[in-house]
């Protein structure tokens, strides 16, 4: 029997819907195209829902960040998605970093994932989210590029509300920002970010610690998940065939392990924990209008 917990804490739950084979094989140099992860997708999108229906919200929507490739490769899944009620937001075209691209390229590159996100779900894309949190924050020329195709951006990393608030003073691009809050812990270099690697190498307290010190220095946590981290199976690792060409193809067929298979046998755990400790606000484009959240 699950219990269900009811938190005074609130976050956003957001998850960056990435191919991880595709993207891993793309960006080794190797010309293979793996077989597609259709079944363990869908499957992570139903887990996200089992364990959201398990713990007591505001909200049971959540903001799903996705590549142009996943447009591609998966439309009925982020079909799926959207019927459900998600927020389907924009994560570039390829999984590539935004501060390697021209803003030329860039917004080439955003306008296409744009339009096949959007021709896909049949509905407006007004969210934006950098591969990587791939973008500086005093890269204004850039964070302009993004302004001009979307409403909001949830890229940028902020300690607490005072530094949030004066990066807000000096940016010159109206857009709104919805940071993802980052806390040191132990010692002043390490950094720790609310999802992703942080949560399946750590134990979840870590996160959870960051997240609870981002609610006392004033920020709204925002959780980021990936496909990979809701599935607790190891199938979205890319195959030692699908890897071939690649230089240094041992290391990389053991170094995907770090992102999509190590330590899944905990993940679950870990993600119900977050879960039944903060309500959901839902989607990011649902709060747009929140006084605390706009650059201008």
């Amino acid at each position: 029997m699950v219990i269900k917990t009811k938190s005074s804490k609130f976050a956003y739950f957001t998850v960056d819907f990435e191919c991880f084979t595709h993207d891993l094989c793309r960006s080794l140099g190797t010309e293979n195209k793996p077989s597609l992860r259709t079944h363990e997708l869908i499957r992570s999108v139903h887990n996200i829902q089992k364990i959201i229906s398990f713990t007591t919200h505001q909200s049971t929507k959540m903001t799903f960040f996705c590549t142009g490739v996943a447009a591609d490769l998966y439309p009925d899944v982020l079909k799926e998605l959207a019927a459900l009620g998600h927020e389907i937001a924009c994560h570039g075209n390829f999984h590539d970093d935004v501060n390697k691209m021209t803003p030329k390229v860039l917004y080439a590159e955003l306008k296409l994932a744009k339009d096949k996100l959007s021709q896909v779900t049949s509905k407006d894309v007004i969210g934006f989210r950098a591969p990587r949190f791939s973008i500086d924050k005093l890269d204004f020329e850039r964070l302009d590029v993004i302004s001009q195709l979307f409403n909001y951006d949830s890229s940028l990393h902020f300690m607490d509300q005072t530094e949030f608030n004066n990066w807000k003073s000096q940016c010159p691009v109206d857009l709104i920002e919805f940071p993802v809050p980052q806390q040191n812990l132990l010692i002043s270099k390490f950094k720790v970010k609310l999802g992703g690697s942080y949560l399946k190498l750590f134990p979840s307290k870590f996160v959870q610690y960051a997240a609870n010190r981002s609610v006392e220095k004033g920020l709204t946590p925002i959780f980021y998940f990936h496909p990979y981290d809701l599935y607790f199976g190891y199938s979205q690792l890319a195959s030692w065939n699908e890897l071939k060409g690649a230089k240094a193809r041992a290391y990389w067929y053991l170094r995907q392990a770090q992102w999509a298979g190590l330590f899944n046998w905990g993940q679950e755990r870990k993600v119900r924990k977050l879960f039944s400790s903060f309500s959901n606000l839902g989607t990011l484009s649902e709060s747009m209008h929140e006084t605390q959240i706009p650059l201008k």
